[in-house]
């Protein structure tokens, strides 16, 4: 799949990234693998997050699995219209989607309900709740019973401000300058005043792997030589993406900003399917965006709701509902 012309980075930075000169430094060599390590890990390790895994594998998208039941009415998009004539481009899918998103009206309710059923390879099972407020605030519970107590008690989980700025970057994403929003979803997590700005990458560019570098490379141990073939924005912008679609998968802006920013990733392959009755886009993302294998995000075809996301451990699939909190708190819902 193409870039998004409107995303391309400059090819001034993409030429001062290539052209400038390269010294092995296999402290920082370890050091980049270390840090897309434990960002994976962070991401999927939080407390009202997904689960903590390392790499992926990919699954087949006619596996059926929970959290793929229709959607509420007011969280559906139009649905695209069948033509005939020649078949569409590739990504074709992908760009119709956001468009319909972008034009959806706002969805009714001031908050989305989302169970995550978390299935790990060893066969653990975990179900937990989120309530993620139109506001912001979010609630976490590990069983539904238990949310409205949640809320009638005020037990919101801590802001985290990260979480604020991904969701805030997909919108932006949405109808914005893809440029910037590419940057902001990449940096949501980065801390304030960093001793070390992170330098932007082009979408599905590596280093050139020198006869130098390999050399460097060839004195790491194995399960460190691959963070120096990384795209650190891509991985970011991955990472963070599947967060912001999380956190405001209820919102038709956010669900199309994180599929227009994957959509500029050249890795990110979209192929057609169905979950059940569902038509689904299977997003799979590769390298330069993941450090170890691939990994795969589900979504309704025709709402861009997430369905599943799936990596090496394990599985995540998604229910997702538009409620009211004060409907939650009174425990109809």
């Amino acid at each position: 799949m193409s870039h998004d012309t409107e995303g391309r980075l400059s090819a001034a930075m993409r030429g001062a990234v290539g052209d400038r000169p390269y010294a092995p430094d296999l402290d920082q060599i370890q050091h980049r693998g270390r840090q897309l390590k434990s960002r994976r890990t962070m991401w999927r390790a939080a407390a009202g997050g997904t689960f903590a895994v390392a790499a992926i594998a990919a699954v087949a998208v006619s596996v059926t699995g929970t959290g793929t039941q229709a959607p509420a009415p007011q969280l559906a998009a139009p649905k695209p219209a069948v033509t005939g004539g020649a078949s569409p481009a590739p990504d074709a899918p992908l760009v119709q989607l956001v468009g319909y998103l972008t034009a959806a009206p706002k969805p009714t309710g001031d908050a989305t309900l989302l169970l995550r059923d978390q299935v790990y390879d060893s066969g653990l099972k975990v179900d937990v709740w989120d309530l993620h407020a139109d506001n912001g605030d979010y609630y976490f519970a590990k069983t539904k019973a238990a949310m409205p107590g949640q809320v009638r008690n005020g037990r919101k989980q801590s802001d985290e401000e990260g979480r604020r700025k991904a969701v805030a970057a997909a919108k932006l994403a949405a109808k914005g300058d893809l440029n910037d929003a590419r940057e902001k979803m990449a940096n949501a997590y980065l801390p304030k005043n960093p001793k070390v700005q992170p330098t932007i990458e082009a979408p599905g560019v590596t280093p050139t792997i020198t006869d130098e570098l390999k050399k460097a490379l060839a004195k790491l141990p194995k399960e460190k030589q691959g963070g120096w073939q990384i795209n650190s924005t891509d991985n970011w912008v991955w990472n963070n993406s599947m967060d912001a679609l999380r956190d405001g998968a209820g919102d038709p802006l956010v669900r199309a900003g994180v599929l227009r920013l994957l959509g500029q990733m050249p890795e990110v392959k979209v192929e057609r399917g169905t979950v059940g009755s569902q038509p689904v886009l299977k997003l799979t993302a590769g390298k330069p965006a993941t450090v170890g294998g691939d990994e795969t995000l589900t979504v309704n075809a025709d709402t861009g709701l997430p369905i599943k996301y799936a990596s090496e451990g394990g599985s995540i699939n998604y229910t997702v509902t538009r409620v009211t909190i004060a409907d939650v708190a009174k425990g109809k819902f």
